[in-house]
């Protein structure tokens, strides 16, 4: 199956990736030994994480499909699928910032040199994952857009009146 690349995204991705990087070099020693700020970061992204699974169990909802048969429905499902493996990327993202989080609080005092890097990971995917964040609820209003719209075409379908 061939898949045209999205230049944009890509860009996109690299711009955040950079971005992230040096978010993380500059951000690291604030973060070190500052506990209050750890338990904001892990709250936050738990909230997040809970937020996209229902973002994703709204996004697979087959009811989100386009109205017609069932050609119409496999385009769509293309389209949901590209949406979802997006979502399953940025919910990955969280879920390493906490469990790097996770790994620096056990390994505190055992192996401080590590606990660094760890600080740099998850201040790394911490900053994507809040980046990427932003866009959720554009998603979201443009799933419920898309619904509300194949609702308006099926009752318009049931009354005999074509688009």
């Amino acid at each position: 199956m061939n898949q045209s690349v999205d230049k944009e995204k890509i860009k996109l991705g690299v711009c955040v990736a950079l971005w992230g990087g040096i978010f993380s070099w500059l951000a690291q020693p604030l973060i070190h030994g500052n506990q209050d700020a750890i338990n904001i970061i892990v709250t936050v992204f738990s909230i997040l994480a809970g937020f996209l699974i229902a973002v994703i169990t709204l996004v697979g909802d087959p009811k989100s499909l386009p109205s017609g048969g069932w050609q119409v429905a496999q385009l769509g499902s293309t389209s949901t699928n590209n949406r979802l493996v997006r979502k399953k990327y940025l919910f990955y993202c969280y879920l390493i910032t906490l469990f790097m989080i996770f790994a620096a609080v056990l390994m505190k005092k055992s192996f401080p040199q590590v606990i660094i890097l760890l600080e740099y990971i998850y201040l790394f995917f911490g900053f994507i994952g809040s980046i990427l964040s932003f866009k959720l609820p554009a998603a979201l209003l443009e799933l419920q857009n898309e619904r509300i719209q194949n609702e308006i075409n099926e009752r318009r379908k049931k009354e005999g009146i074509e688009e």
